[in-house]
């Protein structure tokens, strides 16, 4: 038989309490991070609301998936073909053949959003950077700050792609 004594534990019924409380710890810390994450998803989901009425959209276009992001699409000035290629790019990320080529797109396809985005609410590139990176951060600046979204902000359909005429 073993010998738990070596490592403090002197019967087989402590050790058993010992697994109990530790699996007791972690299912705890499981069900605050889930807190945490729906925290979050709610902040950016609120956010986008706000962005969107800011922008002159009604505030629950922002919480429908795809669409939100064809509103999105018209609020940035980017081209309309620009939206297809936001889907595609999040569809193909599920690819495991092709899925890093997939997310660097998406990464590239949305900082191009965030920095049409940003000029439009006279933020910097680095804004745009953030909120590309970090958006849990980015879009409750945009939706609760002091920036006013500008329709007229000259921004380039084809965003950080344009092409010198």
């Amino acid at each position: 038989m073993y010998d738990y004594n070596n490592y403090g534990l002197t019967n087989s019924s402590s050790f058993e309490s010992t697994i109990n409380n530790f699996t007791g710890a972690v299912l705890a810390l499981i069900i605050l991070l889930v807190i945490i994450v729906l925290v979050l998803v709610v902040l950016v989901l609120v956010s986008n609301c706000k962005i969107f009425t800011k922008a002159g959209e009604k505030w629950w276009k922002g919480l429908i998936p795809l669409y939100n992001s064809w509103i999105e699409t018209k609020i940035t000035g980017l081209a309309w073909w620009w939206f297809p290629i936001f889907c595609g790019l999040t569809a193909c990320t599920g690819f495991d053949s092709i899925q890093y080529v997939a997310s660097m797109g998406l990464l590239l396809t949305s900082f191009n959003y965030n920095y049409n985005l940003a000029k439009k609410f006279g933020k910097s590139n680095g804004f745009a950077f953030l909120n590309t990176i970090l958006p849990v951060i980015g879009l409750p600046i945009l939706a609760f700050g002091s920036a006013k979204y500008n329709k007229d902000a000259v921004v380039d359909k084809n965003g950080i792609f344009s092409v010198a005429e």
